[in-house]
């Protein structure tokens, strides 16, 4: 399904070793407490190096990254609006929060990666989505 490249800043190559499963977060916040590999699109307007300058946050090491591929047969869950955000499972929570708590675990079981377009109505859904980025949820999708 995608020949889409992605690049991942902090490592010069991709290490299945150092990968770790994906775990949901215990309270009201939209990322995963631990686990997937995060990544930019190669040709994103507006990917992590992009957020990083843009907000003067230097916490990558943009002199080391690697470039990787999802497998053709990947299950990717593209996020544009809304309607996509609805493809994947939700938290339940008994915090009130307005922000969409997806179940990573569960997604994990569905979805091979996650790819999400930042746009105003996707931001304010999934706060600290911050950039055009991927979650890989199985690493056995990458062709590093």
């Amino acid at each position: 399904m995608s020949k889409r490249k992605y690049i991942h800043y902090g490592a010069d190559k991709f290490d299945p070793n150092k990968f770790l499963e994906i775990k949901n977060q215990d309270s009201c916040f939209t990322k995963p407490k631990c686990g997937g590999l995060w990544a930019s699109p190669v040709d994103a307007k507006y990917g992590w190096k992009e957020w990083c300058d843009a907000e003067n946050f230097h916490h990558s090491d943009f002199n080391k990254s690697f470039k990787f591929s999802l497998k053709e047969n990947a299950k990717i869950c593209v996020l544009r609006d809304s309607y996509d955000l609805k493809k994947l499972p939700k938290l339940k929570s008994d915090i009130f929060c307005s922000w969409y708590l997806i179940d990573f675990e569960k997604a994990k079981e569905k979805y091979d990666a996650i790819e999400f377009h930042v746009n105003d109505e996707l931001y304010y859904k999934l706060y600290g989505w911050d950039c055009d980025c991927v979650l890989v949820l199985n690493k056995e999708c990458i062709n590093a």
